[in-house]
């Protein structure tokens, strides 16, 4: 019995903890990278536009053309950016999970 309650118990607190890993997400990917769903894409401008899984804020990155046909509205993806300045070019983007 006291090993099946230890399992309930081990369950619970992964359960409890599963809506708390987005909030280190950003972090643990390292520097350079950020992780978010996507909420807009300009391609006249260049840029796409994120929510940041992490901070909860938008983040926009400048993007070729060919990262902008890449990434996708309501899609979770994996930024890897370098900074120019203030703006963050993103050189790679893939699907998060």
């Amino acid at each position: 019995m006291r090993k099946f309650q230890g399992l309930v118990f081990s369950v619970m607190v992964l359960l409890m903890s599963a809506p708390a890993i987005p909030a280190w997400a950003c972090d643990a990917m390292g520097p350079n990278r950020h992780v978010g769903v996507v909420t807009q894409i300009d391609p006249k401008a260049g840029t796409f536009t994120i929510i940041d899984a992490q901070k909860q804020k938008p983040v926009t990155f400048t993007a070729s053309k060919n990262v902008l046909d890449t990434v996708q509205i309501k899609r979770d993806f994996i930024i890897t950016f370098r900074l120019d300045g203030q703006r963050m070019i993103a050189e790679a983007v893939v699907p998060a999970g």
